[in-house]
């Protein structure tokens, strides 16, 4: 009886110790949801469930990539499309300026005296009109045959062409100081030009600017110095010249013609 009662304290020592026991145990194991999955998971797992995409985002940025290479590809579309735009308007602007330039104004009713610079032309009747006898008269008749040639085939105008210089000629010689000789200098020029005789047309062009300084033709005889040059190969010269046009005359039409064509050369 003595004995069972001296067993009784150890027994309760070892039913503490092995309730710690049990507790700890209890604590280190891993905890359960009741549908059994678990609960404590690994940080570097959890890391990269973070990073991962679901399958939802990658379709998502497949079709933000799609879109973006379609409107890029319509953009690039609506760039050409607009290229091709300003390469046509700026050679109407060519055409239209070489044409006004060549073109005859039609003789106001009444006469009158046109200002130095610009280009004047008779009524239809002007080749059949009697010779000319002042210098405004024998620069319109020289005006008309050169736009009654311009529409003929090129085996026609040159003789045209030809005679309309005579006719420039004349009045540079009897009116050396009229107020249509650097017009007629200039107009020289131009059919040199439209003949691909270049070097004529160098000359000439070349006179209006050393002989007529602050005439209007200067802008324009420029410019067409410009061209020149380029056509005979002297680049540096072509930028020089029209350059020349663009600080020197920045309002004139020829400027703008300088800017577009000096833009083609780089």
């Amino acid at each position: 009886m003595a004995a069972r009662v001296g067993l009784l304290p150890i027994c309760a020592f070892a039913a503490a110790h092995l309730a710690l026991a049990a507790s700890a145990l209890a604590a280190a194991a891993p905890v359960r949801e009741s549908e059994g999955r678990e609960i404590r998971r690994n940080p570097q797992a959890l890391a990269n469930e973070d990073v991962a995409e679901s399958p939802s985002d990658v379709n998502t940025l497949y079709y933000d990539l799609q879109f973006t290479q379609d409107e890029v590809r319509r953009l690039h579309g609506l760039v050409e499309e607009l290229n091709h735009r300003i390469d046509r308007l700026e050679s109407e602007q060519r055409e239209r300026y070489i044409e006004l330039d060549q073109r005859l104004l039609e003789l106001r009713t009444g006469g009158g005296v046109v200002p130095p610079g610009e280009d004047v032309a008779s009524d239809s009747n002007a080749a059949a009109a009697p010779v000319p006898v002042t210098e405004y008269e024998a620069y319109n008749v020289a005006i008309e045959l050169v736009n009654t040639a311009r529409p003929l085939p090129a085996s026609e105008q040159r003789p045209q062409y030809q005679r309309a210089m005579g006719l420039f000629r004349e009045i540079i010689k009897d009116y050396p100081n009229g107020e249509y000789t650097a017009n007629a200098f200039y107009w020289i020029g131009q059919l040199h030009f439209a003949l691909k005789e270049y070097e004529d047309a160098r000359a000439m062009f070349t006179q209006v600017e050393a002989l007529y300084d602050d005439h209007p033709k200067v802008p324009d005889a420029l410019y067409k110095l410009g061209e020149t040059y380029n056509v005979l190969g002297d680049t540096a010269r072509a930028r020089e010249y029209l350059n020349r046009v663009i600080n020197d005359f920045p309002a004139s039409t020829a400027a703008g013609l300088a800017r577009k064509y000096l833009a083609e050369l780089r």
